[in-house]
């Protein structure tokens, strides 16, 4: 008998799969299949967004928390673990995952720009918006084109 951890699955099966069931089993399924493909990193993330459907958040929380340590350079991991700590407006801990985000992930241009954007959303203080950008600079990751700075705008439109 062929098990499941054994078959070459693709996300479409899985994904059929789990259309074939009730959405009350849908996230166990999704559970069940991570635990037996942990490195199947779509999987992982189709069960973050099964959390949010089901409006588990703490659930969520505590599953993203666990894929940032299992899939530590995956970027959209990180981006849901922050946006659920965002939701659930734990500022001091949004800020702990950036820097743990940006040790995984120094050249990120995009994380450091989601960084930046959070920052000044929060009234970040210009000196530690600087201080942020001098250490995005200090690694070597350009923020001209994350923030569309670069020379590529037009000059002399209005936009």
């Amino acid at each position: 008998m062929v098990a499941l951890k054994d078959m070459p699955c693709t996300p479409q099966v899985i994904f059929f799969y789990l259309g074939c069931l009730p959405h009350s089993q849908q996230s166990s399924a999704l559970e069940r299949l991570r635990y037996i493909m942990p490195t199947n990193t779509e999987l992982a993330l189709r069960l973050l967004q099964q959390e949010w459907c089901d409006g588990n958040i703490e659930h969520l929380k505590l599953q993203a928390r666990m894929l940032t340590s299992s899939v530590p350079h995956c970027l959209p991991v990180w981006r849901i673990a922050v946006a659920v700590e965002r939701e659930l407006n734990g500022r001091v801990e949004v800020r702990h995952l950036y820097s743990q985000a940006l040790q995984k992930l120094p050249l990120c241009a995009t994380l450091w720009k989601d960084r930046l954007l959070y920052e000044a959303a929060e009234g970040g203080k210009t000196d530690n918006l600087r201080k942020l950008v001098d250490k995005c600079q200090e690694v070597g990751v350009s923020l001209d084109e994350p923030l569309n700075l670069g020379s590529s705008r037009t000059e002399g439109k209005d936009h």
